[in-house]
């Protein structure tokens, strides 16, 4: 499956575990210069919201959908630790 960013960022992530919305995909992340996409930054939807956005790991990704990216988190995964 080929997905552009531009259709990504506008997808729900969703905890298959629990059925929660975890937010929307943001951003990305990848290694330079492989070019490998290694997690997706996920926040809320709400610009004026104090959550932090949270990184979620490729690995844990299940499937994406035409509306939905569904994910496998048995623990709520880290803010992102920007630097």
């Amino acid at each position: 499956m080929i997905v552009n960013y531009c259709a990504l960022k506008k997808k729900t992530v969703v905890n298959v575990l629990d059925g929660r919305k975890l937010g929307v995909v943001k951003d990305i992340i990848f290694t330079f210069p492989e070019g490998v996409v290694t997690a997706f930054i996920v926040a809320d939807g709400n610009p004026f919201s104090s959550k932090e956005p949270l990184e979620v790991k490729l690995c844990c990704v299940n499937k994406i959908g035409d509306d939905a990216v569904l994910v496998s988190l048995s623990e709520r995964p880290q803010p992102l630790d920007e630097e």
